[in-house]
C-alpha cells in the first residue's frame, strides 16, 4: 500500500481557555459527555466549534448553546415541521419534480461541502449545511404548506431533507439513520415513516 501523502493533525482543546489539567480539576471526560449529550452531539460539537488544525475551546455553556440553537431548534425542528406536514398531507405517491430554486440550493451546498472536506475545514462544512437548513426553513416560512396544505411545497421540502440527510451521514451519521427512518424519497415515492425528537431541548442552567 503507498503511504499517505497528507497526514491531518488536529490542534488543542482548552476549557474555559485553560489548558486541561488533573492539577486543576477542569478535565472533559468524553464518556461522560456522550453518555450525557449523545454522541452525535458530541461529534457535532467538535466539527463545528473548533477549526479543524487549530486550537479550539470547551465549555459547557458552549456545548450546550450549540446544541440548543442548532441541533434541538435547527435540525431537530426543521425535520419535524417537514414530517408532520407529510404525514398529514401526503401518503406514499409519486413526487412531483422538484423546484429548480430548491434542487440548486442543495446542489450548492454538496458542493461546498465536497470542497472543504478536501481542504479539511470541516467546520465550514458543516457552516455550509446549516446554510441549507436556513434556507429550508425560510422557504418554508415563506409558502405556510400548513395553511395552504400545498403538496407541491411539501414534497419540495421533503426532497430537500432527504438530500440533507445524505449530506449529514458522515458528520453525524447516527442523526442521518433515524432522519432515513422518518422521511424519504426513492424512484420519486414520498415514504414516510416513524418518527421521533431528534435532539430534546436542553433545559436552561
Amino acid at each position: 500500500l503507498d503511504l499517505p501523502k497528507e497526514l491531518f493533525v488536529h490542534g488543542h482543546i482548552t476549557v474555559n481557555g485553560r489548558k486541561m489539567s488533573k492539577t486543576i480539576g477542569n478535565i472533559i471526560d468524553p464518556v461522560e459527555l456522550v453518555n450525557k449529550y449523545g454522541v452525535d452531539a458530541a461529534r457535532y460539537f467538535l466539527l463545528r466549534e473548533i477549526p479543524s488544525a487549530e486550537d479550539g475551546d470547551f465549555s459547557y455553556k458552549k456545548f450546550e448553546d450549540r446544541y440548543n440553537g442548532d441541533l434541538a431548534n435547527g435540525l431537530g425542528n426543521f425535520s419535524a415541521r417537514i414530517v408532520s406536514l407529510a404525514k398529514k398531507y401526503l401518503g406514499k405517491e409519486n413526487i412531483e419534480v422538484p423546484n429548480v430554486i430548491v434542487v440548486r440550493a442543495i446542489e450548492n451546498a454538496e458542493k461546498i461541502v465536497a470542497q472543504k472536506i478536501n481542504e479539511f475545514k470541516l467546520h465550514e462544512a458543516l457552516a455550509a449545511v446549516w446554510e441549507l437548513i436556513g434556507f429550508g426553513d425560510r422557504y418554508l416560512n415563506e409558502h405556510e404548506p400548513w395553511h395552504t396544505g400545498d403538496k407541491r411545497i411539501i414534497f419540495n421540502a421533503v426532497f430537500l431533507l432527504d438530500r440533507l440527510t445524505e449530506i449529514l451521514r458522515p458528520f453525524l451519521p447516527s442523526t442521518a439513520e433515524k432522519l432515513r427512518q422518518s422521511v424519504s424519497v426513492r424512484n420519486n415515492i414520498v415514504e414516510i415513516k416513524k418518527s421521533g425528537i431528534l435532539f430534546p431541548r436542553l433545559p436552561r442552567t
